[in-house]
């Protein structure tokens, strides 16, 4: 009989009405009659009352309520722990027969104190399920010794409690056992690198990698994933917090093997952690097997190797993809060393951003005026037609370009329209218009044509995914001279003047070193004035790069670096700027130089958080260049003092 058992007063864990809490510590009392031995408390010795109480913790136990079909409680006692009644529901409810989920009838949990026992805090639970035949009962105690002993440990400290969970919840198998069980050996063994959450990272990836990527990995490799990109999200997440404003990324590169039916496969696994500094940004399996194929070409991504991993809107991003060389090969030592000098901060400058469509309504006014323009320069009978070619519009698949064709009408003449459809292009015809807009020697029809012509934009993304529309409007050029034969692009000589140096620079480059495309465009189209990028020698261009490329592979020591080149008709520095502050500064310094717009020419690239400005000075008198240089020195020297200072 209940009544036989001495339980000692019982205080809820919480204050209400004196009526409330006297029914409630009854239920409590009730509660711990079913499952207490009887004479637990008979000792009076307050201090053996409570050992000989905790020594039952955990306690589990069961009971089932009369026969059968019917229903069975579960009970635990233990001291409290949070969130420990979920763990406890969540054993029994879900894992007391595999694959089937129990029919819940009660559920009972609460805390309380026995002030004469000790001054903890215990809690007491009870889950009752539906029974519904004498074959699952059978089921139910064939699986009860070995989830009383989980649900013990569980009771016992959340890590066990979550480590059962997690195992049982993602994978019954023995590897997915075998990485919790290295996971949980990290915690313990580098407590101060790994915390508790370091399983939240675990489950993550786990959900996010398919059967197959699992399959195929040794749980050592999947291990290796987790714990690296664990630390990779806690380091950024605290150099985001000490410089919010800056990119961070962290990348690690591996090799390893996979195990398919075919035979052991030999792969280089890159991870990559990386921070957004805007909601718009996106970095795909696209910008980092690009960037890797730009490196080492023989290269291609291991299909469905691919993961990314972002909690929610943190602006954090954790990507993960495997490469293998096309013959099958591994990864040679040189090929690895040059990834991981190279690859980091070329993976930076390739985070895209989305951009939304760009749409200007058309200016009616100056497209009669460039009318008028046009018209006025054909003069004679032998004039090719005039052309303006001017950006219209980017949708999120095609660029826009409006075309203003003035010509002479001659004898057998088609129109514009007409040619479009004979030709098989990649431009998509628009038609505005067409009229006169002038008589030649009162004979000869002076026609314009005003249409509209689209082209897919893919073709014209850079590696960093933005557009090239110099590029594009050079396609556009080739595309109609096709189609309507010689004309002049008037409004395109800067253009064609930039290309030209470009390609000039280029074809000088090609003989010397290997170069990133992106980063050459990046740099020749940094230059300022804009003049220098059509009158400025490639063989100058080149020298500068050259230093460029330099700097790049030497790591910075300090918050500021230079170096210097001369020759008899140019003078050459190349800065290389860790901090904003300090770039300001020399930009304040240099200001004071008044030099004319096609003496100095300057480039500025951004790679990750430093700033390489390069200058081009354009004089062949020593005296002068001894000047700027001198000026470059002393800004430089001012520079550090104020960087010793800070």
């Amino acid at each position: 009989m209940h009544d036989e058992i001495h339980i000692p007063p019982i205080v809820a864990s919480f204050h209400g009405g004196d009526d409330y809490s006297k029914r409630y510590c009854e239920s409590i009392r009730d509660a711990l009659k079913r499952i207490l031995p009887k004479d637990l408390f008979s000792s009076t010795t307050t201090g053996t009352q409570r050992d000989r109480f905790e020594a039952l913790f955990p306690l589990v136990t069961s009971k089932v309520h009369g026969k059968i079909p019917g229903a069975m409680s579960f009970y635990s006692l233990s001291k409290y722990r949070y969130n420990s009644f979920r763990f406890f529901f969540d054993m029994v409810s879900q894992w007391l027969v595999p694959g089937r989920r129990m029919n819940v009838l009660l559920v009972y949990a609460t805390d309380f104190r026995m002030p004469d026992v000790s001054s903890d805090l215990y809690t007491l639970c009870e889950v009752m399920i539906s029974v519904e035949d004498e074959e699952e009962l059978a089921e139910i105690v064939h699986n009860l010794a070995a989830i009383e002993a989980e649900v013990r440990l569980g009771l016992e400290s959340s890590f066990n409690a979550r480590r059962i969970l997690e195992v049982r919840g993602l994978a019954a198998d023995e590897k997915m056992a075998l990485v919790h069980e290295y996971i949980a050996c990290l915690t313990k063994r580098l407590p101060e690198a790994f915390d508790i959450d370091v399983l939240t990272e675990m489950q993550h990836v786990l959900i996010t990698c398919r059967d197959d990527f699992k399959m195929a990995r040794s749980s050592r490799h999947l291990s290796r994933i987790i714990s690296i990109l664990y630390l990779f999200r806690k380091s950024i997440r605290k150099e985001t917090r000490d410089a919010p404003l800056q990119r961070h990324l962290s990348m690690k590169l591996f090799k390893s093997k996979l195990f398919i039916p075919g035979g052991p496969k030999h792969v280089l696994a890159i991870l990559v952690g990386v921070n957004f500094l805007s909601d718009r940004e996106i970095f795909e399996k696209k910008h980092i097997l690009q960037t890797i194929q730009n490196l080492i070409p023989n290269v291609h991504a291991v299909e469905g190797s691919f993961f990314l991993n972002r909690h929610g809107t943190e602006n954090i991003c954790m990507l993960y993809l495997e490469v293998e060389k096309s013959n099958g090969a591994e990864i040679a030592f040189e090929e690895l060393r040059l990834l991981r000098e190279r690859l980091p901060n070329a993976l930076k400058v390739r985070i895209a951003h989305l951009v939304h469509p760009v749409f200007m309504p058309r200016n009616e006014e100056e497209i009669m005026r460039n009318i008028v323009s046009l018209s006025n320069q054909i003069k004679y009978m032998r004039d090719i037609p005039q052309v303006i070619i001017s950006f219209d519009e980017q949708t999120h698949q095609h660029l826009s370009f409006i075309v203003i064709l003035v010509r002479l009408v001659k004898p057998g003449c088609e129109s514009i329209q007409r040619l479009f459809q004979r030709v098989d292009s990649i431009l998509k015809y628009i038609h505005d218009h067409t009229k006169n807009v002038g008589i030649l020697r009162k004979k000869y029809q002076k026609e314009v044509t005003v249409f509209r012509v689209k082209l897919p934009k893919e073709s014209f993304l850079r590696r960093d995914h933005t557009i090239d529309l110099y590029k594009a409007r050079q396609t556009v050029v080739g595309e109609l001279s096709l189609i309507v034969g010689e004309f002049r692009d008037f409004n395109g000589g800067m253009i064609t003047k930039q290309n030209e140096l470009l390609s000039a620079l280029k074809d000088l480059l090609a003989s010397s070193v290997p170069y990133d495309e992106l980063l050459l465009e990046n740099f020749f189209f940094s230059l300022t004035p804009v003049i220098m990028r059509t009158l400025l020698e490639p063989e100058a261009l080149k020298r500068l790069f050259l230093m460029q490329l330099e700097a790049i592979d030497k790591r910075l020591n300090g918050a500021l670096e230079y170096s210097v080149h001369q020759d008899i008709d140019f003078l050459f520095i190349l800065l290389k700027i860790e901090l904003k502050e300090l770039r300001n500064e020399i930009d304040a310094t240099l200001n004071d130089f008044n030099f004319h717009s096609t003496e100095l020419a300057r480039s500025s690239v951004k790679i990750g958080e430093v700033w390489y400005d390069g200058f081009i000075y354009r004089s062949d008198d020593p005296a002068k260049q001894q000047r700027f240089m001198q000026g470059v020195r002393d800004a430089v020297a001012k520079v550090s003092q104020l960087s010793l200072l800070n």
